[in-house]
């Protein structure tokens, strides 16, 4: 199949596919002409990619995992979904407290048990300054 409904089946525009390959994430088949043939496989593919790539993955990582043995691939993909797991609670987190403090009546952040609590734990979890005013590396 053409590029054009190949992109439209992955839901990118066709110079992300185009992209893909140039990065040797993607790699379809050409035809006379040496246009691009897409193959349900290849749509397949470029799919993945597009969900690895909203997971926050780059490029350089996926082709890494492409070409990485299955162990290797596996521990890697598993690591990235704990990070995201853990930046889902972080955002969880966020979101119920500000929920919160839009009803929240206390003027000082000490006399609400719920605002104090959250100041708390974000300090807890945050990176500590340096003295350079930036966070640990």
């Amino acid at each position: 199949m053409r590029i054009s409904l190949a992109a439209d089946l992955v839901g990118v525009p066709a110079h992300v596919l185009r992209h893909w390959e140039d990065e040797g994430v993607l790699a379809p088949s050409r035809q006379n002409g040496n246009q691009r043939d897409f193959t349900d496989q290849h749509v397949n593919e470029a799919r993945i990619i597009h969900r690895l790539r909203q997971a926050g993955i780059g490029l350089a990582e996926i082709r890494e995992l492409r070409a990485a043995p299955a162990g290797h691939r596996s521990a890697r993909l598993t690591a990235s979904a704990e990070r995201m797991a853990a930046e889902a609670n972080r955002l969880d987190a966020a979101a119920t407290f500000l929920r919160h403090t839009a009803e929240c009546v206390h003027p000082v952040v000490d006399e609400c048990r719920q605002c104090r609590d959250y100041a708390i734990a974000e300090e807890a979890t945050s990176p500590r300054p340096t003295r350079s005013g930036r966070g640990n590396p």
